[in-house]
């Protein structure tokens, strides 16, 4: 788990709960599963990654940081998690799809 600030409080959030974070220039928006509204914390998307278990979590995009454990499906460049649709970054794309092979 991490511990994260957001407006005024500070939230335990835990690794297994996150199914991507979406980084917006200094803010990252954390979205968890079964919550419809994403956590907000003023760290960017970069230093943010820093907490996470470089295992279980990649970077796929300029903007995306996702869990490998949450992906549902992969299709042409995009990432399905639920129902969000995420981009595979070119310079992020062939970590990524290492990391699929070695999973395969």
């Amino acid at each position: 788990f991490v511990f994260v600030k957001s407006e005024y409080k500070i939230i335990k959030v835990k690794f297994e709960d996150i199914l991507f974070c979406e980084g917006m220039k200094d803010y990252t928006q954390i979205h968890l599963r079964g919550k419809t509204d994403p956590i907000l914390t003023l760290s960017n998307l970069k230093s943010f990654g820093f907490k996470l278990p470089p295992e279980e979590f990649i970077r796929v995009h300029r903007s995306f940081i996702i869990s490998l454990t949450q992906i549902d499906s992969i299709a042409r460049n995009e990432i399905y998690i639920g129902k969000n649709i995420i981009p595979i970054g070119d310079s992020f794309k062939e970590d990524f799809y290492q990391i699929i092979d070695w999973n395969s």
